[in-house]
């Protein structure tokens, strides 16, 4: 006989993942951890707040596509939508939208965002009843958090939020800690994240689930050349907590110590004229390239081809900070040794010394030393990056980690009551 708990896993789960935009090219992360979910049998929905404008189309994203509603901001669709809960519900929708105005009210411009988003998420709400979805999943503590709430609130279903950095950090604090009082759980990226929120919000038990990666796609290179300068590559977007110009100025002190190597930085963002004006005024433009916007097949075969991983991650004056970076994650998958600097989860990751080198925050020479560390030693970057694949394969696969959150949401929601009539 089979007992009814073995019998309830091998039931499809109907999960809705709410996210801002879909696809997008910074959250391939997202999309790996979706397309997990999907291998471990649930049924996955996809309601993105806002159009999209991802451009190219990752392969796995364009199979997502047709799982995945788009809802205009104003339509027959959602007025009909908020006609359906005034009737049925009134006293419900009327608390949900109080709700939404309160948990944003000290943020002007997000409390805005949230008001123009209300009467959509409640369309997505009455969409997500017509799915019989069991349980809402939304990732970063702010749009989707919001819109995933009230869907939530409405239906009387469950949902998560999954926090990761400048939504937990950047956010004004007080409805940051109103929205995760809001969440039936918050899932986080690392420990040092979870730390933050229990002080944020004592007694919180947030889960640590990492974002993983497919090890059997992210492989060492065979056999790494022989010949030629040394290759450090950096990815992560040209903003100012992924401290670029610290690596800038790091491979200008290199230079002046008679090091051949080339550095090749990966992203978009609003710090590319001045990053690449410090190039230039350094005159390393033969040395450094911003190489901009990458796909993850062209990311994959920039890393099997170099010889370090280097991101020297900052606290930026607005309080912004990265949660534990995922281009790293990828770097290690591919045995390349890591430089990087011990913010926030960082640390959980790199074992200086060990499977990496952590050099100081907002010091260059640091950074310098620890890159001419590796850079001198062919043996060590070897046996770095053997270690560095190792810590990988313990703790950040896509299967293992995406096993994790089904187990979670099954949890969450195997007791749940039918959705509103």
């Amino acid at each position: 006989m089979i007992c009814e708990g073995a019998l309830r896993s091998r039931v499809p789960l109907r999960i809705a993942y709410v996210l801002q935009r879909f696809p997008r090219l910074s959250e391939t992360f997202i999309l790996r951890e979706m397309c997990g979910l999907r291998e471990h049998g649930v049924e996955l929905c996809i309601f993105p707040l806002l159009p999209n404008r991802a451009k190219p189309v990752e392969n796995d994203a364009r199979e997502l596509l047709a799982y995945t509603r788009y809802t205009s901001l104003l339509s027959w669709e959602v007025a009909k939508a908020q006609a359906y809960f005034l009737w049925h519900l009134p006293g419900n929708y009327i608390r949900t939208l109080a709700r939404t105005v309160w948990q944003a009210h000290r943020e002007p411009s997000l409390l805005l965002v949230a008001l123009a988003l209300f009467p959509k998420s409640v369309c997505l709400a009455r969409q997500m009843q017509s799915l019989q979805i069991e349980h809402i999943h939304a990732h970063y503590v702010w749009t989707a958090a919001i819109a995933a709430g009230i869907a939530s609130d409405l239906l009387g279903i469950t949902f998560t939020i999954h926090i990761h950095a400048f939504d937990l950090f950047e956010s004004n604090q007080h409805d940051v800690r109103l929205r995760l009082q809001h969440a039936s759980k918050i899932i986080t990226v690392s420990k040092f994240n979870a730390d933050y929120i229990n002080k944020l919000l004592p007694g919180t038990d947030s889960e640590v689930v990492h974002c993983g990666v497919d090890t059997e796609r992210f492989l060492p290179r065979a056999k790494r050349k022989s010949d030629g300068p040394i290759t450090i590559l950096s990815v992560g977007r040209l903003i100012e907590k992924k401290g670029h110009k610290y690596l800038i100025d790091a491979c200008k002190l290199l230079a002046n110590r008679g090091i051949h190597f080339r550095c090749q930085i990966v992203g978009a963002g609003p710090l590319r004229r001045s990053l690449q004006a410090r190039i230039d005024r350094h005159k390393l433009q033969g040395t450094i390239a911003l190489l901009g916007p990458l796909g993850q097949d062209r990311i994959l075969e920039l890393n099997q081809h170099s010889d370090i991983f280097a991101l020297a991650c900052v606290v930026s004056k607005n309080g912004d900070r990265d949660g534990l970076p995922v281009a790293m994650i990828e770097a290690m998958a591919c045995g390349v040794p890591v430089v990087a600097t011990p913010v926030t989860g960082i640390p959980e990751l790199i074992e200086d010394g060990n499977n990496g080198l952590l050099a100081s925050e907002r010091d260059a020479n640091s950074l310098a030393c620890a890159l001419e560390r590796l850079i001198m030693d062919e043996s060590l970057r070897k046996q770095m990056g053997q270690k560095a694949r190792q810590a990988i394969l313990e703790e950040f696969t896509i299967r293992d980690n995406t096993a994790r959150l089904v187990a979670t949401f099954r949890q969450l929601a195997r007791d749940l009551q039918p959705a509103a009539a």
